[in-house]
């Protein structure tokens, strides 16, 4: 498996105005982006994905969206815009040494936990800002990643909690996601770090919050299974 880090300057601009009203990436942010929204609130929605442009009349959509393309190629000029994609950049370019480093060890030892050879194949990194946070699988062949590196391999960890949302494309469930979660948030995280205990990582509580109460009814079970030389992740899920 070979992950491929990428960097797209309209899709780290258009994540960051999305998470305007959450996190800044750096001072002074906040008040370029609010001036984009308050004069431009239609393009605005419509470039950061927002449902509301479908409020708006068919024969005004085409015109806003049009607009909404060329303002943003004037956007992606700007300075704050530029700071943007430098730091990203700068992220992006750390993230691949860290990958480099250490995503081998971290794959084997996911084989070994999942019991499971990984599919051979290429994935592509969309890198955004670390400070706003994102990390999602968005199909089989694509991941966008950008966080603050919370604990030690956090990144690491996080990216192979991606990669097995793709291997489990077609599984989707509280539990195979529970089982996701003990597999490279807890068993893993422990394994490259070499200390550590479940759900807990320094002041972190580890994993969704409303998996958490399922991942303690498996873990059990879950111990048991990584003593079972015979049983790989997907049987555990299915069992």
């Amino acid at each position: 498996m070979e992950l491929k880090f990428l960097i797209d300057p309209k899709y780290v601009f258009l994540h960051a105005i999305n998470q305007n009203q959450h996190k800044e990436p750096f001072k002074g942010w906040g008040n370029f982006t609010m001036k984009i929204w308050d004069k431009y609130p239609q393009e605005c929605y419509l470039l950061a994905g927002y449902s509301e442009w479908s409020i708006i009349t068919k024969s005004r959509f085409s015109t806003i969206a049009k607009n909404a393309e060329k303002l943003l190629n004037v956007w992606l000029k700007t300075d704050p815009v530029k700071k943007l994609l430098n730091e990203t950049e700068k992220y992006k370019n750390w993230l691949e040494k860290e990958w480099s480093q250490k995503g081998q060890n971290a794959l084997n030892e996911l084989e070994e936990i999942t019991k499971s050879s990984l599919p051979q194949q290429t994935i592509s990194i969309y890198v955004t800002h670390p400070k706003l946070n994102n990390g999602m699988a968005i199909d089989t062949k694509t991941i966008v990643w950008g966080h603050t590196e919370d604990w030690k391999n956090y990144s690491i960890v996080y990216l192979c909690h991606e990669i097995m949302h793709i291997v489990f494309w077609n599984t989707k469930s509280s539990t195979s996601h529970a089982t996701i979660e003990l597999a490279t948030d807890n068993e893993l995280r422990i394994r490259l770090n070499k200390k550590g205990r479940y759900f807990r990582e320094g002041k972190f509580d580890i994993g969704h919050n409303k998996l958490r109460e399922v991942e303690k009814k498996l873990l059990p079970r879950w111990k048991k299974y990584l003593e079972n030389p015979k049983m790989n992740i997907k049987q555990f899920i299915q069992k």
